[in-house]
Parts: structure tokens; sequence; C-alpha cells
């Protein structure tokens, strides 16, 4: 009877790790909406962002900085700009 009941507790115990380890993933995936940009100083630091982020939209999921480029290849004119995402 012991033999029984300790497989039971392990296999529901391997069950309910499965499934907590499969939502993982698909929370992370559909943080892909943007939100809008956060004023970081230069040069941008993901820390820095996702905590701007979080700050100025709470639904919020991540921050990233990302370089944009305005076209204009001989000055050099990069900036890098915190974009929040959230989830749909």
């Amino acid at each position: 009877m012991a033999k029984t009941l300790n497989s039971i507790f392990f296999t529901s115990l391997l069950l309910v790790v499965l499934f907590i380890s499969a939502e993982i993933p698909k929370s992370e995936a559909s943080c892909t909406k943007f939100l809008g940009e956060a004023i970081v100083p230069y040069p941008c630091k993901e820390s820095v962002c996702e905590a701007q982020c979080a700050e100025h939209y709470h639904e919020s999921c991540r921050g990233e900085c990302e370089d944009h480029d305005h076209g204009v290849h001989l000055t050099n004119d990069h900036e890098e700009h915190c974009h929040c995402y959230g989830h749909y």
C-alpha cells in the first residue's frame, strides 16, 4: 500500500512540475505588444531600460535598448531608444 501511495505522489508531483514548466515560455513569448518608449541616459543599459518601462508602463513585461538609424550615413547619426513591451 505504501508503494502505491508513494508512486501516486511521485507521479502527481512530476505532472505538476511539467505543467508549471510548460507555462513559463508561453508567458514570456507573448510579451511583444509595443507600449511606447522610455527616456534613459545614453548609452542605454538593459537594466535601466527595464526599470524605466516598469515605472512608466505598469503592464510592461520587458524593456529593450534598440538602435535607430535615421538614414544619414555621412554623420553616423544613431540614437538608442528604450522600447517597452507588454502582453497582448
